[in-house]
């Protein structure tokens, strides 16, 4: 039985190493980036740092870190978990959609970064499952052990947000219109994400997938200009609010 001081230590020390190796380790992948001859807007190997900083964490607090973890839920949990982030990502897409079509051409399904569009979905995929590894799959879980689910939402999103660093470089109502954004969809995955580890990274993964997809066919890769990122960020927060308030009272903390 783990105490409650040494749980709590366990908690901060893990939780504080992976931020800040996440940001490490995509700064280096960064550099890598710059000579690697892949553009980023296909595919950034930032979105790996997560990825990186887990398997760290996991190599150095290995049996603390499963007993803090929560234990796997059914697949079928899981299953309806998934439809709903569908189903989500579904309702942010298409209302900035809508939203956006009002005062500008909506990009629609090109080519970008060098590589067709087919391809460009498959490496978002990839790129999702990379960050997911460590927002969904471990940070946000962890903090759960310790808090409330939606104050651990809310501490993985404001991080999560922050590590976007060139959108806090874009002048402050980029910014906040990030961070609004981020918090919205961060509630979307937040509460939806059940079950053990690999199956709150899969159900991440999946929604970080589509809605990365998804504003692509919207904006593009310009996904930091003004007016659309207006127009996300009160979707995401629109459904966001939805989804949390269907959750209250439902068990997600059992659940999850």
């Amino acid at each position: 039985m783990i105490s409650n001081e040494v749980r709590s230590g366990s908690i901060g020390a893990m939780a504080g190493v992976y931020v800040v190796l996440a940001f490490l380790a995509s700064g280096v992948l960064l550099v890598v980036q710059a000579n690697s001859g892949i553009d980023p807007a296909a595919l950034s190997l930032t979105q790996f740092g997560p990825a990186v900083a887990v398997g760290v964490v996991a190599l150095v607090w290995r049996q603390r870190l499963v007993a803090l973890l929560p234990v796997p839920a059914s697949w079928d949990v899981v299953r309806g978990h998934g439809v709903a982030v569908v189903v989500s990502c579904a309702a942010i897409g298409l209302a900035t959609a809508a939203m956006a079509s009002d005062s500008m051409e909506l990009h629609g399904p090109a080519a970008v970064g060098g590589v067709p569009f087919a391809v460009f979905v498959l490496l978002q995929l990839v790129g999702a499952a990379g960050e997911e590894a460590g927002w969904r799959g471990f940070l946000q879980p962890v903090l759960e052990s310790r808090y409330a689910r939606p104050v651990a939402i809310g501490i993985t999103g404001v991080i999560w947000a922050v590590w976007h660093v060139q959108a806090f470089a874009a002048g402050p109502a980029v910014a906040a219109a990030f961070l609004a954004a981020v918090l919205g969809f961060a509630c979307v995955l937040g509460f939806l994400a059940v079950g053990g580890y690999w199956q709150r990274a899969l159900i991440g993964t999946v929604g970080h997938w589509l809605i990365n997809v998804a504003l692509y066919l919207v904006m593009g890769d310009d996904t930091l200009g003004l007016p659309q990122l207006y127009y996300y960020a009160v979707a995401a927060l629109a459904v966001g609010a939805a989804v949390w308030i269907s959750r209250r009272g439902s068990g997600v903390r059992a659940a999850g």
